[in-house]
């Protein structure tokens, strides 16, 4: 980052400064939530979370190097008073991000936020030097981290914005003031605290009165809420998208094809991941690249070269079995979809389906939804685990366990050599620790 003053972060924050007068005149040159990662030089912002409260880390912050500190209680450590040390930390993100005029593309949507986010990415970089979300920092402390890492020699962004609440896409898109907004579709996830896809809708949106004039709003045309935002350019498979899909062909597990078509102009696209939800994944990288007039041969090249994502269906070839690795995250419109591919495998199929959380009321619903589309595809063997899913599996044909541990010790059994196993739930249900199994077996 470039060093940003000290003074300067007094005044934007708000705050009451205490330390000693000299350092008013110092900038800090990183800012850090993590004093395990934390380097000489960094603002540490004390974060409260559900377990731990940062402020208990402000000395070792400082033994670490730190010169200054964002805090809500009083310190003997050089700090700036304030009530809510994570929207100060928004507010100096805000004011940083504003020293860039570079376009910035604002990424969200209920699925595929992050593979869309990576293709974009890859799409962008052909031609700029492009600084993007990396890992999951898209929250309300992981974008603040993002914006900070601008430097003078980058000449785009791409800023992943996720939520499960109403007001964070609000926060995070008024500090990143995107140039284009991209909406990948609305469906179930974290529907528990925004009652319906029509309160999704309404919190994806937050983002769109935050961006900067003359921008664009890109966004999922075959979807039934995004397609009526006004003055959007829409991609989708249906006839009406400003940006459609034709042509294409999905080569089982190793990726798919499909032409670009807008105009009278068609582009074949080649991609190293199958999926028809990835085919709409590429058609917004391709937006985006038309919007940032990315020549079409650099798209096609940077969507080309693209590779999954780890834990986000990362086809893996085992001595045994196929792996369909995941595992990051899951929610009913992303499940169905990875089910979708599994479908159309050579061999025994079989599906490790960990519950999908945040799913309030409806969560029975959706998982009974989600088992019986694995039944309908013709999964051979269907596997659930966690309380919810245990017993719609079972309603399917399938095996349910209610822990992982009972799903891991039951696995060598119910395996055959030649399976083609997907793995995948929600983060919480932490199934890295099968598919980590499924590679000893």
């Amino acid at each position: 980052m470039i060093p940003f003053p000290i003074q300067q972060a007094i005044e934007i924050t708000g705050g009451a400064y205490c330390g000693p007068d000299a350092l008013v005149k110092e900038s800090f040159t990183s800012v850090s939530i993590d004093t395990r990662t934390l380097v000489p030089g960094a603002l540490y912002v004390p974060v409260k979370g559900d377990v731990f409260d940062g402020h208990r880390f402000i000395p070792n912050a400082f033994e670490k190097g730190a010169i200054l500190t964002l805090s809500e209680v009083d310190t003997p450590y050089p700090h700036i008073l304030v009530k809510d040390s994570v929207k100060a930390f928004q507010a100096l993100a805000h004011a940083y991000r504003c020293r860039f005029s570079l376009p910035l593309v604002g990424i969200t949507g209920s699925a595929g936020k992050t593979t869309t986010r990576g293709m974009v990415s890859a799409v962008l970089s052909t031609v700029y030097n492009t600084h993007s979300t990396t890992g999951n920092l898209n929250n309300q402390t992981g974008v603040p981290q993002v914006l900070f890492g601008l430097m003078p020699e980058h000449q785009c962004a791409v800023v992943e914005m996720g939520t499960n609440h109403f007001g964070e896409i609000d926060a995070l898109a008024a500090m990143s003031e995107p140039t284009v907004c991209l909406l990948t579709n609305i469906g179930e996830a974290h529907i528990e605290f925004f009652g319906s896809r029509a309160g999704i809708f309404r919190g994806k949106t937050e983002m769109l009165p935050h961006m900067r004039p003359g921008g664009r709003i890109i966004v999922n045309g075959d979807d039934e809420f995004l397609r009526k935002i006004p003055n959007a350019f829409t991609f989708g498979f249906g006839a009406d998208c400003d940006l459609r899909a034709q042509d294409a062909e999905e080569n089982d597990l190793f990726g798919a094809r499909f032409s670009a078509c807008w105009g009278k102009e068609k582009l074949p696209i080649q991609l190293q991941v199958p999926g028809h939800h990835m085919i709409l994944n590429a058609l917004a990288a391709v937006a985006v690249g038309l919007a940032l007039r990315v020549p079409t041969e650099k798209i096609q090249a940077g969507l080309a070269a693209f590779t999954p994502i780890n834990g986000r269906m990362v086809v893996e070839k085992l001595p045994r079995f196929t792996l369909l690795n995941d595992v990051y995250n899951a929610n009913p419109t992303s499940m169905e979809a990875s089910l979708q591919i599994l479908s159309r495998a050579e061999g025994r199929k079989v599906c490790i389906l960990g519950d999908m959380l945040e799913l309030g009321d409806q969560a029975p619903a959706l998982h009974l939804r989600v088992a019986e589309t694995a039944k309908a595809l013709g999964i051979d063997r269907i596997l659930g685990v966690g309380p919810l899913f245990k017993s719609p599996v079972q309603v399917a044909g399938g095996l349910g366990f209610t822990t992982q541990d009972d799903l891991i010790a039951a696995l060598p059994s119910l395996l055959l050599d030649g399976d083609v196993i997907l793995v995948k739930g929600s983060r919480g249900m932490h199934l890295e620790k099968t598919a980590a199994f499924l590679k000893t077996i």
